[in-house]
């Protein structure tokens, strides 16, 4: 990966994008999101706010460096990154003017960004092939997080899956290991995800929203 830094350019826009999927007519579809909390040069959009308490230059998160970085899984456009560690919540972070400044969007039902500071400067970024989304708002009312690392248990009915989401003290989205969707089933206009806590049955539920992460233009 080339060694050229994140380059900070644009005017803000509107901090929230959404696309209907597609599909099936009467709402049974996916409503897929793109959140834009953050414009090209690296300012909050419209709307969204940041908090800088949990900064702790003396304890910076890992975005990568000059010469290689990594995207946040939930990316559809570039030098969104992923910093770690896992209990830094930082898997969806854009680089700010100040050198090192990250701003990261931790909770994606808040319209607050976390600031961080970063080991380094980091490196230019292309989105992943197969993004996953951020958060997902399942029709059964649960709202869901994106696993960032962790260790957790696997379904006693499954013991070959793995947790794809958190939704909540119970429910977690399952799914076999390794799968490139995040654990959604996308073959049809409407997602689904099986959901179900460690112990007990799991169920079908389907996806109301998918929120991925963007740049404000």
């Amino acid at each position: 990966m080339a060694a050229s830094l994140a380059v900070l350019a644009g005017c803000a826009s509107a901090g929230r994008t959404g696309v209907r999927v597609t599909g099936a007519p009467g709402g049974q579809v996916t409503q897929v999101v793109n959140l834009a909390p953050v414009d090209r040069r690296g300012q909050p959009a419209s709307g969204w706010t940041v908090d800088g308490s949990d900064d702790d230059p003396g304890a910076p998160i890992d975005c990568g460096d000059t010469s290689q970085a990594y995207p946040s899984p939930a990316a559809v456009s570039g030098d969104i990154y992923y910093c770690s560690p896992s209990a830094a919540s930082a898997d969806t972070c854009w680089p700010t003017p100040q050198a090192r400044r990250m701003l990261c969007l931790r909770d994606p039902y808040s319209r607050t960004l976390t600031r961080l500071t970063a080991q380094s400067l980091v490196a230019r970024v292309s989105p992943p092939r197969h993004p996953v989304p951020l958060a997902l708002v399942l029709a059964n009312g649960d709202r869901c997080r994106l696993r960032d690392g962790g260790a957790w248990s696997s379904p006693t009915s499954q013991p070959n899956y793995v947790g794809y989401y958190s939704c909540g003290p119970r429910d977690i989205v399952w799914a076999p290991q390794q799968s490139t969707t995040g654990g959604i089933d996308r073959t049809g206009s409407r997602w689904t995800v099986l959901v179900g806590g460690v112990t007990g049955p799991l169920s079908t539920v389907p996806v109301t929203t998918a929120d991925f992460a963007t740049t404000a233009a």
